[in-house]
C-alpha cells in the first residue's frame, strides 16, 4: 500500500513540476495539461522514430532472450551410455 501512495505522489509531483515549467515557459493551462498527458504532440518526427526503434529493440531483445530460454528447457537430456 506505501508503495502504491509513493508512485502516485512522485508522479503527482512530476506532473507538477512539467506544468510549472511549461507556465514558465509562457503556455497557457489548457497547453501545459495538453503537453503533459500527449507528449507525442510536442516530439520532433526523429525523436518519435528513435523512441519507436527503442522500443522495437527492446521487444526484440525480450523475444530473444524467451526463446532461447524455452529452447534450453525443451532440449532432452542425454541418458549416459
Amino acid at each position: 500500500m506505501k508503495t502504491i501512495v509513493v508512485c502516485i505522489a512522485i508522479s503527482m509531483l512530476l506532473g507538477g513540476i512539467a506544468i510549472s515549467m511549461n507556465l514558465l515557459l509562457g503556455m497557457s493551462i489548457h497547453q501545459a495539461w495538453f503537453d503533459i498527458f500527449n507528449p507525442f504532440q510536442v516530439m520532433e518526427p526523429i525523436e518519435v522514430a528513435v523512441l519507436f526503434s527503442l522500443i522495437s529493440l527492446w521487444i526484440f531483445n525480450t523475444c530473444l532472450h524467451l526463446f532461447r530460454k524455452t529452447k534450453q528447457h525443451k532440449k532432452p537430456e542425454q541418458r549416459p551410455h
